[in-house]
Order: C-alpha cells, then sequence, then structure tokens
C-alpha cells in the first residue's frame, strides 16, 4: 500500500460519491469507531481491501482530521489479533492530504483454507461477513459451509445415497464398466467387482450395506431424480427479454421441459431442447447450396450445459436446487447452484491457470465412460472461441452468491443500447405509471440510468440509487462505463455540475 493508492482512493470516493468492493471510508474525528470488525471481516473474506478512517462518507467523502493515528492504530491492530478468528495482520499508512491526518489500513484476503474470518464476540454463523458492492453483508449458511467443506476436502460426490441400492444402478453399464477398467488397469483385477466400485467412488459398503454414491447415481443410475428429485435441469423458453414477460396469448413461457436422467442423458436432452427453441439462419454458399446455421454455436452451449452439470455443488446445501436454462429473445442463460469453487477466480477461467475442481470423482467417471469431458480445461476457451466465429459476444461469466451463471447473447451491448436509445428517444408522453413501468422493463441499467439523464441532467448519484434501487457503487461503475464510451460527459462539479450527453 503506498500513498498514492491511498490517495486515488480518496479522489475517486469524492469523485463518484461512493465506496466501492475494495474501499470504505470511516470517521474517527472523536475516536475509534464503534463497529469496523464487519468491514475487517468483509474484506478479508473476499478480495481483500482498504480502510480510510478520516472520511465522512455522509458528507460529500470529505477529509477529517483522525483523532489520535497512533491510539487508533493501536486500536485497530487490538480488534484484529483478539476479536477475530483468525488473526488479522492488518497494514498501516498515515498520510496527510489536505492539510488532514488521516490512517488508510489495508486488508489482506485470507488464504482460501483459513476462511471465513469472523468477528468471536456473535461467532461464526453472525459474525463472518462478506464485501458486496460498497457494503457489509452476513454471509449465509451456504457460504460459510462452501467454505468450511472446502477447508475439510469434503468430496460431495461420494457422499452415499442412502435410500438407495445397488439395484438402482443400470447393471449392464456397470458389467461393461468393470471389463473396460480391469483391462486398463491391470492392477484392478485381482480384486472383487465389489472393491473395484468401491474404489472407483460408486458404492459405499462401510456399513455392511451397500448404497451408490452420488457420483455412482449421476453416472450409472436408472433414474437418479427417483432418490434426488431436484438434480435436474428447468429448460425453459420466455417469450420476451426478462422474466414475466408473457406471449401474444398470455402465455408464460413458449417452451418448457423438466430434463431428468444421467448426467450424459440430461447434457443429450438439454441440448435437444435448445436446437429446438433457438431457431436458425439460412445461409447460401457461392454454390446455391443452402445451409441452416443455428443463431448459437451448439458446441459453445454444450460446453456450458456439461460445465453446469459436472460443476454444479451437489451438497445437502444445494439439493434442493436444479440447474436453470432460459432462453429469452436476445440471449440465453445457464444458472447452476455453487460458487466458484476453493481458489477459483472469474479473471482465471479460460486461461492457463489450472482450476481446482469440486467434483473428483464424476469427471473421473464421466472421462472414463463418457466423451463429455474430452475438451477438459478448454471448455471456457472453446465457448469464447465458438461465439467469436459467429461475430457475437463473448460469453458472460458470473459468480453469483450461491449461483454461478453464464450468458450467450445474440448482440453486443453498444448495438442493444443503441436501439433502446432510440426508442427512450421518440418523444413519446409518459404517464408516471407508464414511465416506471418502462423503466423497470429496461434490461441494462446502464439504459435507465441514461433515461434519469436525460429526465433531469442535473440528477445526482444518490438520486439514481434511490430511484433504481442500486448500490451506490453499481451506478458509478455504471456511469464510468458511459463515460468510457464517449455517451455522457460530467460537467462541473459534483455537488452543482450536471451531465451531458454526447451521443
Amino acid at each position: 500500500m503506498t500513498e498514492t493508492e491511498v490517495i486515488d482512493a480518496i479522489k475517486y470516493m469524492q469523485e463518484y460519491q461512493t465506496e466501492t468492493d475494495k474501499i470504505e471510508a470511516k470517521t474517527a474525528e472523536k475516536g475509534c469507531p464503534q463497529k469496523c470488525y464487519d468491514t475487517i471481516s468483509a474484506f478479508a473474506n473476499k478480495y481483500g481491501g482498504i480502510i480510510i478512517f478520516g472520511i465522512n462518507e455522509h458528507n460529500n467523502f470529505i477529509e477529517q482530521d483522525v483523532y489520535d493515528v497512533n491510539d487508533l492504530q493501536r486500536q485497530i491492530t487490538s480488534l484484529c489479533t483478539t476479536s477475530l478468528e483468525p488473526k488479522i495482520r492488518p497494514e498501516f499508512l498515515a498520510v496527510t492530504y489536505n492539510n488532514k491526518k488521516l490512517l488508510a489500513v489495508k486488508i489482506n484476503e485470507l488464504p482460501q483454507k483459513k476462511k471465513p474470518c469472523y468477528y468471536k464476540n456473535v461467532g461464526i454463523n453472525k459474525g463472518s461477513y462478506i464485501r458486496i458492492g460498497d457494503s457489509d453483508e452476513h454471509m449465509t449458511d451456504y457460504e460459510i459451509y462452501s467454505l468450511q467443506s472446502y477447508t475439510d476436502g469434503i468430496e460431495e460426490d461420494l457422499r452415499p445415497i442412502k435410500r438407495a441400492e445397488f439395484e438402482d444402478l443400470n447393471q449392464e453399464k456397470i458389467k461393461q464398466y468393470i471389463e473396460e477398467i480391469k483391462n486398463k488397469k491391470p492392477n484392478l483385477s485381482k480384486f472383487s467387482n465389489e472393491k473395484i466400485l468401491k474404489l472407483n467412488g460408486i458404492i459405499e459398503n462401510s456399513t455392511g450395506e451397500i448404497h451408490p454414491t452420488l457420483a455412482g447415481m449421476m453416472v450409472f443410475g436408472e433414474y437418479p431424480q427417483g432418490y434426488l428429485p431436484q438434480l435436474f435441469i428447468a429448460c425453459v423458453v420466455v417469450p420476451g427479454r426478462k422474466l414475466g414477460d408473457v406471449g401474444e396469448l398470455g402465455q408464460r413461457f413458449d417452451d418448457n421441459e423438466r430434463v431428468e436422467g444421467t448426467i450424459e442423458e440430461m447434457l443429450d436432452k438439454a441440448l435437444t431442447f435448445v436446437r429446438r427453441n433457438i431457431g436458425t439462419m439460412v445461409i447460401i454458399d457461392n454454390n446455391g447450396q443452402r445451409t441452416d446455421v443455428p443463431h448459437y454455436p451448439m458446441k459453445a452451449l454444450r460446453e456450458a450445459i456439461a460445465n453446469a452439470l459436472i460443476h454444479r455443488d451437489y451438497s445437502i446445501n444445494t439439493e434442493g436446487a436444479y440447474i436453470y436454462l432460459r432462453i429469452f429473445d436476445d440471449r440465453i442463460e445457464i444458472l447452476n447452484p455453487g460458487d466458484l469453487y476453493g481458489n477459483n477466480r472469474i479473471e482465471n477461467l479460460g486461461t492457463d491457470n489450472m482450476l481446482e475442481v469440486r467434483n473428483n470423482t464424476i469427471i473421473r467417471l464421466l472421462e472414463e465412460t463418457t466423451d463429455i469431458v474430452e475438451n477438459r480445461h478448454t471448455g471456457i476457451a472453446t465457448m469464447r472461441e465458438e461465439m467469436k466465429k459467429m461475430n457475437l459476444p463473448e460469453p458472460e461469466f458470473e459468480n453469483l452468491r450461491g449461483t454461478f451463471k453464464v450468458t450467450f447473447r445474440k448482440e453486443n451491448e453498444e448495438s442493444n443500447m443503441q436501439n433502446k436509445t432510440e426508442q427512450i428517444q421518440s418523444g413519446q408522453k409518459w404517464t408516471e405509471v407508464d414511465r416506471n413501468e418502462m423503466i423497470t422493463n429496461m434490461e441494462s441499467t446502464q439504459d435507465k440510468i441514461l433515461y434519469l439523464i436525460r429526465e433531469n441532467p442535473k440528477i445526482t448519484q444518490i438520486m439514481m440509487s434511490k430511484e433504481l434501487g442500486f448500490a451506490r457503487s453499481t451506478i458509478s461503475s455504471n456511469l464510468q462505463k458511459l463515460k468510457e464510451k464517449g455517451i455522457i460527459e460530467r460537467m462541473g462539479s459534483d455537488r452543482n455540475g450536471y451531465w451531458k450527453l454526447l451521443k
């Protein structure tokens, strides 16, 4: 942490009138703030961050002297080492800015296996926080469990399904698997069939009774959903661009299917559903030959659906959640239960960085029995390349709280925004109800912000935040993107200036 980094953070907050997921402002004019353990916990559990004491977030983020730099540092050190578990080792830097004495405290992200950091006075369930935008939120039970199961090395796909019996597995497939595995791995030939199945994670018999494991059911099961009813894919076609849109006949969905079976069967059925509903383009080559080409690359969609099935969280905590495949007029969304696993990060997807995997046994069994994981570790790169071939935007990846989401779009954001901007600029008069409904129905946050700016060029970020119900950090980041695109420009000061539309 350098003085330049701290000053840049202050300038950012003052310009955009907001904190971020890595910057927090706190006043300390009259003493150490009574509550800052939540921010320290949140930064330690996410990506780290800087707390700047001596900045008043409630008064335009102006600078105020801290009461005593040395005492404040001692108080924060004591909090980090005696009240938080595990102990946090903060970095301190005293800074003088605009003749005001400030104290910056840098909290580094904890190693994944030491998370969560929590406030000991209230315990792990109530004292664990995570940074979401510019706020510190209590971690959910699932988020805490996910961290603890990673630390403990729990393999959820080896969990026995105690209601199920060996006969619930496809016996023909099991027989074929044993024969092939003996040929490929001669050292296993000396064991009984039962032991081979146990060693390979297909059954569990430690209690004297044989039960299929979750991995065994999802790869070899006759009908896995008979025992795991929510482990399916909900496939829907929405007649519009958002959930809740209805078609001309009042239908909520143009197509709707519950896809069940093993992982291999669900992948095939889901792809059939997609082919049936995404439509095709007719391409005529130089020889007059006609080819029907789907609007989206099937290879990319196959990788995304396969990833959802393979890498979803199969723990008891998410056993009641299913995979969701949604086809809208302008995009396809695939959502699966579970955060990114372990140390995986969005920015590392599709790179040479080795990723950790949640369901090792499922992956190995699929590798031995199917071609589903033949592109192992290259699936993300394949999705990007296939979309690029069709001049479509790159797939979007979002690690939401307890859900991972992949989005494929038909058009890029700029053209989509231009179409909507033209509609907004049409001069149509709106009633208050019409206006609010139109803003709600806009898909993009940037569209909503642009509409508010056209209504009132002097609107502030705080006003936008209240109007739209978004965190100020969300408003700030989208305003910055609009600036970078050359769509808007800020004229004058933050307090008395206004927004100028350039396009």
